[in-house]
């Protein structure tokens, strides 16, 4: 019965320090995962940018193109 004694509180101390760890690891998951959410967003806004440069650029070829053969 001594070693329930000394087994009981060492285990009513460690389930507040196991709720804290885990409590903070969800939330640098979280946080990884808004950082990743905002990097996709970088990307598409850098895909919409590439996309418009290319209508720039293929705009632009078709007045060359058209000064050329006419």
């Amino acid at each position: 019965m001594g070693h329930f004694g000394v087994f009981i509180p060492i285990l009513a101390l460690s389930i507040p320090i196991i709720a804290i760890v885990l409590g903070h690891k969800q939330k640098i998951q979280k946080d990884k995962i808004r950082e990743m959410e905002l990097q996709k967003e970088l990307l598409e806004l850098e895909v919409e940018k590439q996309n418009g440069m290319i209508k720039l650029l293929e705009a632009e070829n078709k007045k060359l193109d058209k000064t050329i053969y006419e």
